[in-house]
Parts: structure tokens; C-alpha cells; sequence
């Protein structure tokens, strides 16, 4: 099942694309997920939290309310190996609630942000697999932007 976007991002803000009206981030639930709950082992992911999640996200559908999804990092996240993992966790869950209206995207953790995007480092190449699998997953459904807040 295919969502049409609700919601667009340009220049660092986001806008309701019905009317192009400036949204107040503020007012958007933000729901934490920290990668400990979400993955219990190594690419072993917690089905009945994921599960909970999208009833959740349904029941903010039903009452028109919008979420971001926040992933935690609570956990080492010093290699690449960690990094992919925590990807993966993020990937699972974003499979997981692709077809929820109510998400309005994924807020990139600051752990991740605070490597630098330097062009040949690791974790920029990580980062754009990152990006590039969460978009692929979702983007066709409904999730249309990625948010960093300072």
C-alpha cells in the first residue's frame, strides 16, 4: 500500500503539502526508541515492541496526530560494525511501520551527527547507506524527511 506524502522538508523546516503551512515541529509526539529494546541481540529485534509501536502509531492515525521517531542510541556505537547494527535496528523498525500515516520521519541521533560527515570517513559512507535504506523502505510509503535537531 503506497501513502501519499503528507509532509515535505525545505530548508531545514517542514510543511504540510495540502497547504504548504509551516508545521510546528514542537507539536509533533516524539517517541523514543532506544536500540537496546529494539534489538535484544545481535539482528535479534523485539517483534512485540515493534508491534506495540505500530498500534501506537495507528491510534495517533485515528486521532490525526503526527509522530517523529527517535532512535537512542544506548549502546557502544564506536566501530562500524556497531554502527551497522544500529542501522539494521533502524531499517527493521522503519520496515516494521512503513504503512503508519501518522510517521513523519526518523530523527537522526546525535551519536550519528557528531562524526562529521567528512566525505571519506566511515561513518559518512555508513550514514549514506543509512539514509539510502531507510528511504527506500519508507519514502515510497510515508516517511518524507529526515530531522536533526541542534
Amino acid at each position: 500500500m503506497k501513502l501519499e506524502p503528507l509532509f515535505v522538508a525545505k530548508e531545514n523546516k517542514l510543511y504540510k503539502i495540502e497547504d504548504d503551512s509551516l508545521v510546528n515541529i514542537e507539536e509533533l509526539k516524539r517517541i523514543e526508541l532506544p536500540w537496546s529494546k529494539v534489538e535484544l541481540e545481535e539482528e535479534s529485534y523485539n517483534e512485540e515492541l515493534l508491534a506495540n509501536l505500530r498500534e501506537e502509531l495507528k491510534s495517533l492515525e485515528n486521532q490525526n496526530i503526527f509522530a517523529i521517531l527517535i532512535p537512542v542510541v544506548d549502546k557502544a556505537l564506536e566501530t562500524p560494525e556497531q554502527f551497522e547494527l544500529f542501522i539494521n535496528a533502524c531499517n527493521h523498525t522503519a520496515r516494521r511501520v512503513k504503512d503508519c500515516v501518522s510517521v513523519v520521519g526518523f530523527e537522526l541521533p546525535q551519536e550519528i551527527t557528531k562524526q562529521g560527515f567528512a566525505e571519506d570517513s566511515i561513518f559518512q559512507n555508513l550514514l549514506n547507506i543509512y539514509i539510502l535504506l531507510i528511504y527506500s523502505i519508507v519514502l515510497p510509503f510515508q516517511l518524507r524527511s529526515f530531522f536533526h535537531y541542534p
